[in-house]
């Protein structure tokens, strides 16, 4: 991420733009046009100029190869680069070019002074680097007016030696014209790299949003993937519950059935009626599962709906309570409740559904609780007492941290030898949350292994209904009569 960040930084992506052009491409070209320089001065200029020549360009190309080592070793590691030291080392860069134009351009200076031809080879070389400024000194807008004196005294001097009189002060001022046309040229030379620069970069920024789009979509499906196939086996999981489920019950009725039938026949009716009892508890049974499956199944569809109507919330709590008590005695488990002495007693919602969710909740901490305590506490909930929060706390086998997120998925059921062993179809929870959402509120679940759970189930005191002013009018009532 650091090297993508970098290569979309302005100032690096002009020093690589500098590197490889000014560098790269051009370095041949610029070496050996110095070359031919040096070795024309001493074929053709009598005198030792050429000594001059050679130095300045020997020199010239240790620096220039040493520079362009260290700077390629600092921007070809972008991983190691703190885009902080950018500005000095673009600051360096110029002034490396800065000396490297006036070492090579004081020949050409020299030459103005030199025998014929001197002045014309030095022309021809030092208009020669006006057209590699203009073209390569693009590391910053005002970098020509630095690396230009002394091209441009190299040229004028150049010219005016040229000619005699006046015409060789207008050659000069001619010259002087070229390296003004330079600056302007490099000028613009200057804003067309800043704008390849700008659409390199903005191309980059563009990639790099399409490759996080393309990976977090990538994520995105694969997460997708991982829900649809846990749905798939958890679906699977409960059709093998379901069969061994509906088996149970369907097995009792009609094995009763036949024993019922040859009562009948013999005329021993004796039993017939504790076996018709047996024959009533599993059909009971057999529709309570039969129910969910179709619960869950108007609720998946948007079918169900909230029916609200006044009743008292201690009542429905004692009520649901009461109900699952045998079943716990028979685990050798206490049932407690708690009511809040500020939890006003009535309130206006579907009281149909919040008793299904209660018996919901307390069955499946009986189911789970083994010689301990159930607690059902009721209290006020919210700034202004809207809600009213059922807690339903056991002591029982508790339910894994990982699977607490799924805890109320269709279909799921904690994948333990314990919760194996009850029955059930896993789609208790599922409907209990979805109702509470129905009634207004939500269902929570808090729970550690081998310390037991405690799920909290909250609805709206008052059931919003189309007409503000009725819920008003029926607040009131409820609040007179307690």
């Amino acid at each position: 991420m650091h090297a993508k960040a970098l290569r979309m930084n302005h100032d690096y992506m002009t020093l690589v733009h500098c590197r490889d052009k000014a560098w790269g491409q051009h370095a041949v070209t610029r070496i050996g046009s110095i070359f031919v320089a040096t070795t024309a001065v001493g074929i053709s200029v009598p005198g030792p100029w050429w000594i001059f020549c050679v130095a300045a360009m020997t020199i010239g190309w240790a620096i220039e190869g040493t520079f362009y080592r260290w700077l390629s070793n600092k921007i070809d590691h972008p991983d190691d680069l703190d885009p902080r030291d950018l500005p000095a080392i673009k600051q360096l860069t110029i002034r490396a070019i800065i000396c490297l134009v006036a070492l090579y351009a004081c020949p050409f200076l020299a030459l103005a002074f030199a025998p014929d031809p001197g002045p014309s080879l030095g022309l021809i070389f030092a208009c020669g680097s006006l057209l590699v400024i203009c073209g390569q000194h693009v590391l910053d807008r005002n970098m020509v007016y630095k690396t230009l004196p002394v091209i441009t005294l190299a040229v004028v001097l150049c010219a005016v030696r040229l000619g005699d009189g006046w015409i060789g002060y207008l050659l000069g001022f001619l010259a002087f014209l070229l390296c003004v046309n330079t600056v302007v040229l490099t000028g613009a030379s200057v804003k067309s790299s800043e704008d390849l620069i700008e659409a390199q970069g903005q191309a980059l920024r563009l990639a790099n949003e399409l490759d996080e789009r393309v990976v977090q979509r990538t994520r995105e499906l694969e997460e997708a993937v991982k829900v649809a196939e846990e749905a798939n086996r958890a679906k699977s999981r409960f059709l093998a519950t379901m069969s061994h489920e509906l088996r149970t019950p369907l097995n009792a009725v009609i094995g009763y059935a036949e024993m019922v039938g040859e009562d009948v026949r013999s005329g021993d009716l004796g039993s017939t009626e504790a076996d018709l009892e047996k024959i009533r508890n599993a059909a009971r049974h057999l529709l309570g599962l039969i129910n969910e499956v179709l619960d869950i199944s108007k609720m998946e569809a948007n079918e169900q709906v909230c029916r609200p109507s006044q009743f008292d919330v201690r009542h429905i709590a004692q009520e649901a309570l009461d109900a699952i008590i045998p079943r716990a005695a028979a685990s050798h488990t206490k049932c407690k409740l708690e009511i809040a002495s500020d939890l006003e007693p009535l309130a206006y919602n579907d009281e149909g559904k919040l008793r299904q969710c209660l018996l919901n909740l307390l069955s499946n901490a009986a189911k789970f609780t083994t010689s301990g305590t159930i607690t059902l506490t009721c209290r006020a909930s919210g700034q202004k007492a809207e809600w009213i929060a059922f807690e339903v706390a056991d002591t029982g086998v508790g339910i894994k941290e990982e699977d607490l997120p799924r805890i109320f998925l269709p279909f799921f059921q904690s994948d333990t030898s314990f919760t194996r062993s009850v029955e059930g179809t896993g789609l208790g929870l599922a409907i209990s949350q979805k109702l509470a959402h129905l009634m207004g509120g939500d269902l929570i679940v808090a729970s550690r292994v081998g310390q037991g759970s405690t799920f909290t189930l909250t609805i709206a005191r008052f059931f919003e209904t189309t007409s503000e002013q009725e819920i008003s009018s029926l607040a009131g009532r409820t609040e007179d009569k307690a």
